[in-house]
């Protein structure tokens, strides 16, 4: 072969290889089952991310197409055998684009019991095998945590006392939507309710009602929140059990004496308050069958700290009776009215001034007749003589 035909050859296949290399090129570009597997899962999301049992949450997916042609799909679904998931699906999808995304939605519902679980995403290809990937969905069903932060030691009838709840949430998400509202029988609340709103994990807020019960009874406090569009409510009961504050005023009265003049009854002594709290508007008085009269028919002491002290005087009538009542009358600091009666002798407690000065003055003139009797005697005798 002489030099002439060999150049010959090498340029005719210099020329023909482009051609090919072309030929190769397309037919890749072209095969469905390349083109396909340039379409990949790029986000998937769930809301809420961790579910209550019987929640409902939606999936997001979103699939991008990597490559340089359009691929074909024909349908995208999410299945899983133990969630409850809808039959509807995406059918007919079309195409997805060079270098586009694609967003798929879709709603679970979770009855369950608490655990992980992975729901399966398959995108089907006209000419290609399907594209499939796992969504984890988490299912844990703690909630709310609600505890007591300050209550009275005991409630009494009519006083008002405030009550301070403490809403945590020990969930791996964020709740929102967070509002108290208390209910009771018997019991009054200065407040309807209450809203928290948002609460990210971890985080707690503290909410303060203000009571006054009438009666023993239940305040239920009724906690409703969201966990995603998924509504709840927890309900915390306290017992309301009327009985006597422990660190109520307690006026008690001390060195009582009782005279008499004119048939007007004097009667001072102390009062104490032997409470831990303080007594407002303190006043004293007697009652029925007692009358009281001037000059000190209501004695005003005002206010008493705890371990305080005042005298007072109060004057009376009375007739044909053994005791009166003496009313000690006060507030709280709430404004709350209370009254004591104490029970005060009197024959047992002081004699009358009257009675103790009759036998005096009669005595008093014998002498004095005596004297004089004496006198005249005594005057006879030496005249006589």
């Amino acid at each position: 072969m002489n030099y002439a035909v060999c150049v010959l050859i090498c340029l005719l296949c210099m020329a023909a290889a482009p051609a090919v290399a072309l030929q190769i090129t397309t037919t890749d570009a072209l095969d469905p089952a390349s083109a396909a597997a340039q379409v990949t899962v790029t986000e998937k999301t769930i809301d809420p991310q961790v579910l209550i049992r019987g929640d409902r949450a939606t999936v997001t997916v979103t699939v991008t197409n990597n490559g340089d042609v359009s691929v074909p799909i024909t349908r995208a679904f999410l299945s899983d055998a133990s969630l409850s998931i809808p039959v509807d699906s995406y059918d007919s999808v079309g195409s997805i684009g060079a270098g586009n995304s694609m967003t798929f939605t879709f709603t679970v519902r979770v009855d369950v019991p608490d655990g992980v679980y992975y729901p399966r995403f398959s995108l089907n290809y006209r000419s290609a095998p399907s594209l499939r990937d796992y969504i984890p969905v988490k299912v844990e069903s703690t909630e709310l945590d609600v505890s007591v932060v300050k209550r009275p030691d005991s409630f009494s009838a009519g006083n008002r006392e405030t009550i301070e709840l403490r809403v945590g949430n020990p969930r791996e998400n964020s709740i929102s939507g967070i509002s108290v509202v208390p209910v009771g029988e018997g019991v009054e609340v200065e407040q309807s309710g209450s809203f928290i709103g948002k609460l990210e994990p971890d985080e707690s807020a503290n909410v303060s009602f203000d009571v006054t019960p009438q009666e023993s009874g239940t305040l239920t406090f009724h906690v409703t929140y969201r966990n995603g569009f998924n509504t709840h409510v927890l309900d915390h009961t306290l017992p309301v059990v009327i009985s006597e504050d422990k660190k109520a005023a307690r006026p008690v009265v001390s060195n009582i004496v009782m005279t008499s003049s004119g048939g007007v009854y004097t009667l001072t002594g102390d009062i104490t308050n032997a409470g831990l709290k303080v007594a407002n508007s303190v006043i004293i008085t007697t009652g029925a069958p007692a009358a009281p009269a001037e000059p000190n028919r209501i004695y005003v002491v005002g206010s008493l700290d705890p371990d305080d002290f005042s005298s007072f005087e109060v004057n009376f009538r009375a007739d044909n009776v053994d005791s009166v009542p003496l009313l000690i009358q006060y507030r709280d600091e709430d404004g709350n009215s209370y009254e004591r009666e104490t029970p005060v002798s009197i024959n047992r407690t002081a004699a009358s001034e009257e009675e103790r000065e009759f036998p005096v003055a009669i005595a008093a003139v014998l002498i004095v007749a005596a004297v004089l009797i004496a006198g005249i005697i005594v005057y006879s005798w030496k005249k006589k003589a």
